[in-house]
């Protein structure tokens, strides 16, 4: 089983997102772009699953694996 079979679609590209929203800002540094940024945080921070994991801190980290723009580029090989 992949890291990403761990995880509800749904969040899964959220942290995709995430990532994506982060190199958007990080190439154009504007209020917008870091609202945006932030917005998307705040989501994955609240989404259900983070209630169900028994470590949450560990759960965060595979998935900031899972949905890393690398490692989806390595699945897909």
């Amino acid at each position: 089983m992949s890291d990403t079979a761990d995880f509800p679609i749904d969040l899964l590209n959220l942290q995709r997102r995430w990532y994506a929203a982060e190199a958007d800002w990080a190439a154009d540094a504007t209020v917008e772009k870091r609202a945006q940024f932030t917005a998307i945080g705040t989501e994955l921070y609240a989404h259900p699953y983070g209630a169900t994991a028994d470590n949450r801190h560990k759960a965060e980290m595979k998935l900031k694996r899972a949905g890393h723009p690398n490692t989806a580029q390595e699945s897909a090989a």
